[in-house]
């Protein structure tokens, strides 16, 4: 633990207790500003930490005023090499090669640190740590490897912050390398948002901050609505804030406390499965349509320009190829103004027909929704008379009355749905399935959520304890309700739990490890380890932003990468690149026909323990010291290696198999000894190296 400065020197006085739940602690006083307590790492049912095993808990308070923040420092080489903490923007795997710089640790679209739509406070390495901090702990900051300066960074939203550096940076790429870091794990609790050299949207933002009507206090535990149906995050110490209970009596006294676990386990495998057992588990899997067959979308192809016409003429180009296909996705702007659930009239002129064709040729399909709406929308005009959407507080406590406009990535400014509020989520559900109800719609991309897109100040009618709530509550109890089904989410927060795709956030059209192609296995990896093993890569190629489109290597390659993972989706057609492209492409689907069914089995079994579709190498060899710096490789299974070309010009890699005896999967007769690499194995840009393991009585 990092102790303040005007703290040491004083003697440490020890004692010994037992907490509210009968755990006993050993604690460590320095005078009346810091307490230290060390207790069995397992928590009570339902709490973050229960399940977790041989370790140790660490809570760790200090007054505010004597320092910026209560800090837990963990030195990072020599616990091995670390996977884990969330989505970023530069996703490098492992994390000891990042320079990851101290910030706000909530689910962003590209924010401070680099942070992405994804994030869990949750490490493994190499040598078996598993180390978790409270991830509903207020003001939350994290770092690793900070560098000891940094440049002061400003970061909005959406496309403010194209022009912004992609972060994390690696260490190499920092002024004076690897010396100019601190070489430490840093978590933090601190008294708020406000960091220097960092600002972002909830700079200012409080969590006492609420609209304290009337109306928030007639809420109790025994309200209707799905809220309550799912609990209201009993477990957690959000759900207790939006249940009325209150906070932590060391928050009210000014404290700034952080609870800590460190697990020591035999191997790094078993530090995962440790983690995965703290979690909740999912009651349903998606659609299995959604595992064997690729979703098709409409927006990198067609972006807001999407029509009833260009959708049937899509589908029609896919059924006319024999191309697999699970889901049609119609993407923005397929409603006239942002917020209105109802089809634009002039675009689409005859939804349920174009539904009904849809169905007809084999695709279930989807709709893209977000919890915002326009002032110009029917939603806004009759949500806002009902206080079902967010609002601000001033500087002087004063909540509006109005709901709080903001930017978003696009225009113009909007309100977001109160997720707090029972009754608007009922609304806004109801809202959704009477689409589904008219048109035949089957399910929905849910879009956002992100506490990022909040107003400023943002205040909501039941008060959140942490910025993610809003995430929580968002993909719970909105996206929650059509779970099992094709919908899918692109963020979470304490959701491992809601049997829905999770989608990976936007990729660039480029090659490289920043949001680009090379991005995407260890970011498939990292959220198999934090939970989320219905893992779905963005689109094939990209998004084409900046007008920068695929070319046909990298579209094939993207689809060669994608063809393995637990879900896939294209947007922009191979055949749009050339003919050639569009037959390589129908070539790596073929990889995926032949273990459909190991496909099907991993899915049902991930909800016995959250168990991972895709694994990292180490995984299937957890001592196995070779496989702790593959970033390019990924196993289905435990029988089932794919290590996809993701080198611009490449036409061979190294392949590393571990123990045991592997056969080419589309060439069984070529048969390898793993516990080696494989030397530039060939792989021209028809060819997908994969391989699936032999049983031992066949070898």
């Amino acid at each position: 633990v990092v102790l303040p400065p005007m703290l040491q020197g004083l003697a440490m006085r020890h004692a010994r207790g037992a907490d509210a739940h009968g755990r006993e602690y050993v604690e460590v006083t320095w005078g009346l500003g810091a307490r230290l307590r060390v207790l069995e790492a397992h928590g009570p049912r339902g709490s973050w930490a229960h399940g977790l095993a041989d370790g140790l808990l660490l809570q760790w308070s200090v007054r505010t005023g004597l320092a910026d923040a209560a800090e837990v420092a963990v030195d990072v080489e020599s616990a091995g090499q670390w996977f884990g903490g969330g989505h970023f923007m530069r996703q490098l795997w492992p994390l000891n090669h990042a320079t990851w710089e101290l910030g706000p640790h909530f689910p962003f679209d590209n924010g401070p640190t680099g942070l992405n739509t994804l994030v869990s406070p949750q490490f493994v390495t190499s040598t078996g740590l598993l180390l978790m901090a409270d991830p509903d702990t207020p003001y939350l900051h994290l770092g690793m490897n900070t560098p000891k300066a940094w440049p002061e960074r400003r970061w909005g939203v959406g496309v403010q912050n194209l022009a912004r550096s992609y972060l994390p940076l690696a260490k190499h790429d920092v002024v004076g390398g690897q010396d100019a870091c601190c070489g430490n794990l840093r978590l933090q609790a601190r008294d708020g948002y406000d960091l220097d050299g960092v600002h972002h949207p909830l700079k200012d933002w409080r969590p006492d901050l609420s609209v304290d009507s009337e109306e928030a206090a007639s809420l109790d535990d025994g309200d209707q609505g799905p809220l309550g149906a799912r609990g209201a995050g009993a477990a957690s110490p959000a759900g207790a804030g939006l249940r009325g209970s209150p906070p932590d009596p060391e928050q009210e006294r000014g404290w700034m406390r952080l609870d800590v676990a460190m697990c020591a386990c035999s191997d790094v495998r078993t530090a995962t499965e440790t983690a995965l057992r703290t979690m909740e588990l999912p009651q349903r899997v998606p659609d299995l349509s959604v595992i064997h067959d690729p979703i098709w979308t409409t927006w990198a192809r067609y972006h807001s320009q999407v029509d009833q016409a260009k959708v049937l003429k899509y589908a029609g180009e896919i059924q006319e190829r024999g191309l697999a296909r699970s889901v049609m996705e119609i993407d923005d702007r397929w409603q006239t103004r942002y917020g209105d659930i109802e089809f634009d009239a002039k675009k689409f002129p005859d939804p349920r027909a174009m539904v009904d064709e849809l169905h007809a040729m084999g695709f279930h399909v989807t709709l893209w929704v977000m919890p915002f709406a326009e002032k110009s929308s029917a939603t806004y005009k009759e949500g806002s008379k009902e206080g079902y959407f967010v609002r601000t507080v001033g500087k002087k406590g004063t909540p509006s009355t109005k709901p709080g406009m903001f930017r978003w990535w696009n225009a113009p400014k909007v309100a977001a749905l109160d997720v707090t509020n029972p009754e608007a989520v009922a609304w806004f559900v109801s809202k959704l399935k009477a689409l589904q109800e008219k048109y035949g719609v089957d399910g929905f991309k849910f879009d956002a959520g992100e506490p990022c897109f909040l107003p400023q100040r943002f205040a909501t009618l039941r008060p959140l304890v942490h910025p993610s709530d809003y995430t929580r509550l968002y993909v719970s109890e909105v996206a929650g309700q059509f779970e099992g089904g094709v919908s899918e989410v692109r963020t979470g927060h304490r959701t491992q739990g809601v049997g829905v795709l999770t989608r990976m956030g936007d990729r660039f059209s480029t090659w490289g490890v920043d949001n680009g192609l090379q991005s995407i296995i260890p970011t498939l990896l990292t959220s198999s380890i934090l939970g989320y093993p219905f893992c779905l890569p963005d689109m094939i190629g990209g998004n084409a932003y900046f007008g920068r489109r695929p070319d046909e290597e990298l579209m094939v390659r993207w689809t060669q990468a994608s063809a393995l993972m637990p879900s896939l989706q294209f947007s922009i057609p191979p055949w749009d690149l050339s003919e050639q492209a569009a037959e390589m492409c129908a070539k790596a689907l073929e990889y995926r026909a032949r273990i459909l069914g190991h496909l099907s089995e991993l899915a049902e079994a991930s909800m016995d323990a959250l168990e991972p579709i895709a694994r990292p190498m180490w995984w299937l060899d957890p001592l196995d010291e070779e496989t702790f710096h593959i970033h390019d490789q990924f196993a289905l299974g435990d029988d089932v290696i794919v290590a996809p070309v993701v080198n611009q010009g490449a036409t061979s890699r190294d392949v590393y198999l571990t123990e045991g005896t592997w056969q080419e999967l589309m060439r069984p007769e070529n048969v390898f000894r793993g516990g080696q690499w494989l030397q530039a194995f060939d792989a021209p840009l028809d060819c997908i190296p994969c391989f699936r393991r032999v049983p031992d009585a066949a070898a």
